[in-house]
């Protein structure tokens, strides 16, 4: 078992665009991480929190989503996490077979001034 790394000190939002949560976590021979967030808000109304798979540390990012069928086709929704209030948040996700896995946040609506922060920690097992 893995101890829990830092991803990100409290740092200030982004206001819109997503923008990396810390760096590209090497999730080497492990089978599950597990991310850690506390967002505190400010006068921005919400955050969005998106995981992103990658087949390399630089390579292309794939959204996590989610596959539904309905009458024989498949489709997909891509997933974000959507956080208000200052409540520590954990998701796990399983990582068997993707090498590398990064995070971004920004926020959920274009309005305010980002001032709220995000800190976030995360373990691999």
């Amino acid at each position: 078992m893995s101890k829990v790394k830092v991803l990100q000190a409290a740092t200030t939002i982004a206001k819109t665009t997503q923008t990396l949560i810390g760096e590209v976590i090497d999730t080497g021979h492990y089978s599950f991480l597990s991310l850690f967030f506390t967002y505190v808000k400010g006068d921005e109304t919400g955050l969005i929190v998106q995981a992103h798979m990658l087949t390399t540390a630089a390579g292309t990012a794939y959204q996590d989503q989610s596959w539904s069928t309905a009458a024989g086709t498949k489709t997909h929704t891509l997933n974000q996490f959507t956080a208000s209030n200052g409540v520590p948040h954990a998701i796990t996700f399983d990582v068997r077979g993707i090498p590398f896995v990064k995070f971004t946040q920004g926020g959920s609506n274009n309005d305010g001034t980002p001032t709220g922060t995000l800190a976030a920690t995360y373990a691999l097992k």
